[in-house]
């Protein structure tokens, strides 16, 4: 990494970082503090901040913290300690801030609140063990905080509607041993057509953003699954004419769901503070969300308790320009210069994928590999999902009469 002090408009020195400024050029400082303040959790169990730099972001930190709390910052390498040695008192000198380059320390500390200024990830290099478990946290974070007033307008409205449903649902389910995850990646395109022969005799749940596809091929789902805090979503059932189930996070949009004339089931997630305390109070179950609908759509399966999961359109990358399918409502095409990730397909070959599909990508393979359900994918371009093995129409057929 290469390091170049600069002087900001302010006199204070400002940090370029392998050419990339590090903090503001006009007021360094001050900018950090205001940055710290707007991510600062007051009722974290502690701290883990990433990147050191000449120290403005821990001493921020430290202010507010107040002793109260313990630190860990993670450096990217020991050149930038000595960077902020050089520069300032150690702060390591202090009980409650400990500084490491070892990847192994910070690991055990999940608990605490991770504080990750954006720069660091540009300047991070990517084949860093870190980098892409950092950027799905920064994404759920900036999302989180982008979207936290309507998911809450969006919660309060949707409980008050009392459609906490799903354990009834779970007892009265005509058990199907398979089910069918039907997602909107480019591959849907072409085994959307595989379900007509067999919507008889398998479970389909379908996610919001895919159901017009499958409606147009004249496949009814079981049920469909939103869990969209945007008003958007609500085009993903305007016009299908889709009357049946509607499974939707407790953070969805609430006139979606007040607009739909089917049966509707509330999911309560983990992770999100009303919903968890909402979930004890009325002693209903938590699901793991995985940070999109088709992750939320597995789990809600796996609770279901089918033996039998086949994944369709859970591409999680696209070997052409189209990220989506033909006729979805979240379809569109790679934008010119858009940053892109290279990941393996199901056939062996390179496929792009962009970072928060990557970050859907990870939490697949992590759980597939702990699941109680048997995992299919039918994705031929689609990303390779650990564990999960591939099946071609024919064995697709086999599974269903078969499971």
């Amino acid at each position: 990494m290469i390091f170049e002090k600069i002087e900001a408009r302010d006199g204070t020195n400002t940090l370029k970082v392998n050419n990339i400024l590090l903090y503001s050029k006009y007021r360094p400082i001050k900018e950090v503090d205001k940055f710290i303040e707007s991510e600062f959790d007051n009722n974290a169990k502690g701290y883990l901040l990433i990147g050191l730099g000449l120290g403005y972001h821990l001493h921020s930190l430290t202010k507010l913290v107040a002793g109260r709390k313990p630190i860990l910052v993670y450096a990217l390498d020991n050149q930038e300690i000595e960077l902020y040695r050089s520069e300032t008192i150690d702060m390591e000198l202090l009980n409650n801030v400990m500084i490491t380059t070892d990847v192994k320390k910070i690991a055990v500390h999940k608990d605490y609140q991770i504080i990750i200024p954006h720069v660091w990830l540009q300047v991070m290099d990517k084949n860093h063990s870190l980098y892409h478990l950092l950027m799905d946290i920064k994404m759920k974070q900036v999302s989180y905080k982008r979207f936290s007033p309507m998911m809450e307008i969006n919660f309060h409205e949707n409980i008050q509607q009392q459609y906490f449903k799903v354990q009834n649902f779970k007892e009265n389910l005509k058990q199907k041993k398979v089910s069918c995850l039907i997602s909107s990646g480019p591959s849907l395109n072409v085994t959307e057509k595989w379900l007509k022969a067999v919507k008889d005799d398998v479970y389909i749940l379908c996610v919001g953003s895919a159901l017009k596809v499958l409606m147009r091929e004249g496949v009814v789902p079981d049920g469909v699954i939103i869990s969209d805090c945007q008003p958007t979503i609500f085009e993903q059932l305007d016009g299908s004419e889709y009357k049946g189930d509607l499974f939707f996070l407790s953070t969805a949009d609430s006139n979606t769901v007040r607009s739909h004339e089917g049966d509707k089931y509330i999911l309560l997630q983990k992770g999100y503070d009303l919903a968890e305390q909402y979930a004890k109070k009325v002693s209903y179950p938590l699901l793991e969300t995985g940070g999109s609908v088709a992750t939320t759509g597995f789990s809600l399966l796996e609770y279901l308790e089918f033996e039998t999961v086949i994944l369709f359109g859970q591409d999680l990358g696209f070997a052409t320009k189209h990220t989506h399918a033909i006729n979805s409502t979240s379809g569109r095409e790679l934008l010119k210069g858009e940053e892109f990730i290279e990941i393996e397909s199901n056939i062996g070959e390179s496929i792009k994928t962009l970072p928060n599909l990557n970050s859907y990508l990870r939490w697949f393979n992590a759980k597939c590999k702990i699941s109680v359900c048997q995992v299919y994918n039918t994705a031929e371009q689609g990303a390779k999902i650990e564990g999960v093995p591939l099946v071609n129409e024919k064995q697709f057929y086999k599974l269903i009469k078969n499971p």
